[in-house]
């Protein structure tokens, strides 16, 4: 049996003029009530009627984005492009997902946060703030990054590492263990690991 249809209600873009759906669950499951209202898709192929997966509130899913098995699209969140959110991972908030951004686990993406590109996201990771990745980024383990961080191109942040404040990252760079890049740091194509915490001072630490 489905567990959504797309009720009469819409909205349209201003940028593409695209209309969107408000969703309407057609059965009980999880937290979600028969015959709540949900958030904003483009078409049924945007929310998987498998798993406990939903839109919540104002959230917006368009383009060939997709939610799945048991993760939450919550708040004015916007996921569009070929983003995909897996497994148990929240997006919420003003936070945006677009291109071919993938999200699984127990990830949650909050606050203004924006992810673009390749970037992948899983286990338990936290992005929130107004912290931005692009590229070929993979961001794993229980790594956080917020503030106003910036991270692009070939970078890999894992294990219990943090990137924050105003922090730019890019380039081929590996943040990982216990490593912190913070205050106004840039790091490029060098790898950051152990305790290390890096600060930045004005300084450009690019190799």
């Amino acid at each position: 049996m489905e567990k959504y249809i797309l009720s009469e209600n819409f909205i349209e873009m201003e940028s593409t003029g695209k209309r969107l759906y408000q969703i309407i669950a057609t059965k009980s499951f999880s937290d979600v009530e028969k015959g709540e209202l949900g958030g904003y898709v483009e078409g049924i192929k945007n929310l998987s009627e498998q798993g406990n997966c939903w839109i919540y509130d104002d959230a917006q899913v368009y383009d060939d984005a997709k939610i799945c098995e048991n993760s939450v699209i919550a708040g004015c969140a916007k996921i569009s492009g070929k983003a995909r959110v897996h497994d148990e991972a929240i997006v919420s908030d003003n936070a945006e997902l677009s291109d071919n951004v993938i999200i699984s686990g127990k990830a949650s993406i909050y606050d203004s946060a924006k992810l673009s590109g390749n970037t992948r996201v899983c286990d338990n990771v936290l992005v929130f703030d107004s912290a931005e990745a692009r590229g070929n980024v993979i961001l794993s383990g229980n790594a956080k990054i917020y503030g106003y961080a910036k991270i692009s191109g070939e970078v890999h942040v894992c294990d219990d590492a943090v990137v924050c404040d105003t922090a730019v990252i890019y380039d081929e760079v590996i943040i990982s263990h216990r490593a912190k890049v913070c205050g106004n740091a840039e790091v490029s194509n060098r790898n950051v690991c152990d305790s290390e915490v890096i600060n930045g001072d004005g300084q450009n630490l690019s190799a």
